[in-house]
């Protein structure tokens, strides 16, 4: 994007508007040593010339301050665009929290249904002996899934609610299965 003369930042007008003064601040002392002193008009030159240099400094201390000025400007820009950002980390790291937290339950919930699994294999085909402490497990497990499923779907972690409700069904599934292998 080309910005016109009117567009141009405060901060690049000042430091122009400096620059150009120290240019011409620089140049007087090289023009002054050129003049030959041996003249009325020469040393009339010589004199106005003079006067211009020493009302440089004041312009260059004005430049400064407008420059310093303008640099206070750009720094409070700077920070008005970097609280929404600090904003947005904050947002960022709380939900990062809070999917720890739901990843962690959900893990918890896998690491129980595997022990339920494991005790189901060392049953040798008859599960009868354990159904009583499997239920008991299973429904720990479902009763946590689907307090894991509403907590994830209020939190808006629908990837994880969506798990959490196909481990509640696994669970239901297999609860099933038991149930209907205890009436044979």
């Amino acid at each position: 994007m080309v910005q016109s003369e009117r567009e141009v930042p405060g901060l690049v007008q000042a430091a122009q508007a400096l620059e150009s003064d120290l240019v011409k601040l620089e140049a007087i002392p090289r023009s002054v040593r050129k003049i030959r002193l041996n003249s009325e008009k020469s040393i009339a030159r010589a004199a106005k010339e003079l006067n211009d240099a020493l009302a440089l400094p004041e312009r260059l201390a004005t430049g400064l301050q407008a420059l310093a000025l303008a640099m206070g400007h750009m720094q409070a820009r700077q920070q008005a665009a970097l609280e929404p950002l600090a904003a947005f980390a904050n947002d960022i790291q709380q939900r990062m929290q809070r999917l720890a937290q739901h990843m962690q339950a959900f893990g918890e919930l896998g690491q129980a249904a595997s022990d339920v699994t494991a005790l189901l294999q060392t049953t040798n085909g008859d599960p009868s002996a354990v159904v009583h402490e499997v239920n008991a497990q299973l429904t720990k497990i479902s009763d946590g899934a689907r307090s894991l499923f509403e907590a994830a779907r209020a939190d808006d972690f629908p990837d994880v609610a969506r798990e959490a409700d196909a481990l509640k069904q696994r669970v239901s599934a297999l609860r099933r299965r038991l149930d209907g292998d205890k009436m044979h």
